[in-house]
């Protein structure tokens, strides 16, 4: 397979090539960036020298602002399937244009807007009729699995949670920093909007609760509202505010018209890492999917019931647990990437992804005033 990028940050670097490398001996990468090269990519010159190439993919890891314009440009080579990293697009302007370009269905049906919490599909998989060999169990009750998980629908889930809190440094003044995503290593950089938590981690959540739901039976319907929006030094965000980026930021709404709530916190403190989310069935079961690292546990509670339905205080829940270890980009590629293309494309994904990007978009707006 012959795997453009354009760009070649640190995403590249540090996720998609050490991903490519563990699953495939076979892959050819020509890339384009104007500002650096990277061993085991043949760079080229340009970006249409790039496009000229018998791209089978194509990733486009540019700065937010320069996803669309690639992606135009893009469009006009005979390349089969475009990936763009998430935000597919950074401004409402630019969401009104794509929107128009996916308006034609073979256009649509080459664009996969990406985010690789996509791939943290492992709730589906156990509700829907079972997980894969890469997920091994591991129980923590004391009492004996009551037997196979019946399949789940969307009318039996009662609400969803979705954590994002990562771990921060705190420096020599008593304020926090970020650390780096991929290695753990101080991002001592001042983020400023529209890089705030909102735009920048909510993607993540929405992807991966998003395709849950749809695969339990939902439609695209989706709202949301912001609370508790603060900066990366706790301080509120005022209207007007086009600097500060947000650090701290709780959206509630619904998807798929259930209530749904997400906890976003870039600098939740040393040590503090809850990323992954809490789906609730109306039968008092819950799912819940967490990951630190290259470790995503999945654990499943089933509470025992008295003979009237209630809870009895003498009965302990039943909770089966089950781990799976990899980095997440690798499941992600494999699934994406590498994949055969699926009969229609990745329409749905896409327009999913582009409908959370233009209301996250939305309550930027709304929180600090147009612009």
């Amino acid at each position: 397979m012959k795997i453009g990028f354009v760009g070649l940050g640190a995403v590249v670097e540090t996720a998609y090539l050490p991903a490519l490398n563990a699953l495939s001996d076979e892959v050819q990468v020509w890339g384009f960036d104007p500002a650096r090269s990277l061993p085991g990519v043949t760079s080229l010159l340009t970006l249409e020298a790039l496009l000229a190439q018998p791209l089978d993919r194509l990733v486009i890891a540019t700065p937010s602002l320069l996803h669309l314009p690639v992606l135009e440009q893009a469009l006009a080579s005979a390349i089969p399937l475009i990936l763009v990293e998430k935000p597919v697009v950074a401004t409402l302007a630019q969401q009104a244009r794509l929107q128009q370009l996916l308006a034609d269905p073979q256009i649509a049906a080459r664009v996969l807007a990406l985010d690789h919490w996509m791939a943290r599909n492992a709730v589906q998989r156990l509700l829907g009729g079972g997980l894969d060999a890469s997920w091994q169990p591991h129980s923590q009750s004391h009492v004996p699995p009551s037997g196979a998980i019946a399949p789940v629908t969307l009318a039996e889930v009662a609400s969803v949670e979705g954590f994002l809190l990562e771990p921060c440094g705190i420096d020599g003044e008593g304020r926090p920093y970020a650390l780096n995503f991929a290695t753990g290593e101080p991002d001592r950089r001042v983020l400023r909007h529209p890089d705030g938590v909102i735009l920048d981690i909510g993607t993540h959540l929405l992807a991966m609760i998003r395709e849950l739901l749809v695969a339990l039976g939902g439609d695209d319907r989706l709202t949301l509202v912001a609370e508790g929006v603060v900066d990366r030094l706790g301080q509120p965000i005022v209207r007007g505010d086009l600097e500060s980026a947000e650090g701290r930021a709780c959206l509630r709404g619904d998807a798929s018209g259930v209530p749904l709530t997400l906890w976003l916190d870039k600098y939740a403190g040393p040590g503090i890492e809850r990323k992954g989310l809490v789906l609730h069935l109306k039968d008092g079961r819950r799912v819940e999917l967490f990951r630190c690292g290259n470790l995503e546990w999945l654990r499943y509670y089933r509470s025992g019931a008295n003979n009237d339905g209630g809870q009895s205080e003498h009965e302990a829940a039943e909770v089966q647990q089950w781990q799976h270890e990899g980095p997440l980009y690798r499941d992600c590629i494999a699934q994406t990437l590498l994949a055969p293309l699926p009969v229609e494309g990745w329409r749905g994904a896409t327009a999913r992804r582009l409908q959370e990007v233009t209301l996250l978009l939305t309550l930027q707006q709304q929180l600090r005033g147009p612009h």
